[in-house]
């Protein structure tokens, strides 16, 4: 299958490439970068938190609603 004119080939090191199959370029992702990293910041503070001992607030059980109440 030929590649559009335009199109660059996907790059199988590049993550959003390979996942999402998307061909975005350089100065767009460092602007999305940039104008997201407050967020990326918040996300990886929650990924360190450790929550081992944490009940969920929400536990979702997908076959309660097909269970006998006793």
């Amino acid at each position: 299958m030929p590649l559009r004119p335009t199109a660059k080939p996907l790059d199988p090191l590049d993550p959003f490439d390979d996942v999402l199959a998307t061909r975005v370029d350089s100065a767009r992702l460092q602007h999305n970068l940039a104008a997201f990293r407050d967020v990326l910041a918040e996300i990886e503070k929650l990924r360190r938190l450790d929550l081992t001992d944490v009940h969920p607030a929400v536990v979702f059980h997908p076959a309660s609603p097909y269970e006998k109440a006793t």
